[in-house]
């Protein structure tokens, strides 16, 4: 119960905690950043409270399936943006140079 506690906060939590060390992203990557993620992680921990809470014990799984869908797109939306931060930075320099 710990567990499934643990992996319905964490993406919460590390969205929370990433929010100030986001400052470093471009403006509009930044932007992108904080709205998608907090859609993401917000919306999608809720409807697997809604899951855990109100299904039974197949919502419990379900709950447990579409928190770790979650975390993963969480996961590759974030070094999608950081990879793109790095090519708009190059570009940005490449055009200030030119």
């Amino acid at each position: 119960m710990i567990i499934a506690l643990l992996i319905l906060l964490l993406p919460s939590v590390v969205y929370i905690a990433s929010y100030p060390a986001s400052r470093w992203l471009e403006p509009k990557v930044r932007n992108a950043y904080r709205v998608l993620s907090g859609i993401i992680v917000f919306c999608g921990s809720s409807f697997s409270f809604y899951l855990a809470a109100y299904n039974g014990d197949q919502g419990g799984v379900g709950a447990y399936l579409f928190q770790l869908l979650v975390i993963s797109s969480y996961v590759v939306l974030s070094l999608s943006l950081i990879a793109f931060n790095i090519f708009h930075r190059k570009k940005l320099k490449l055009n200030k140079v030119i």
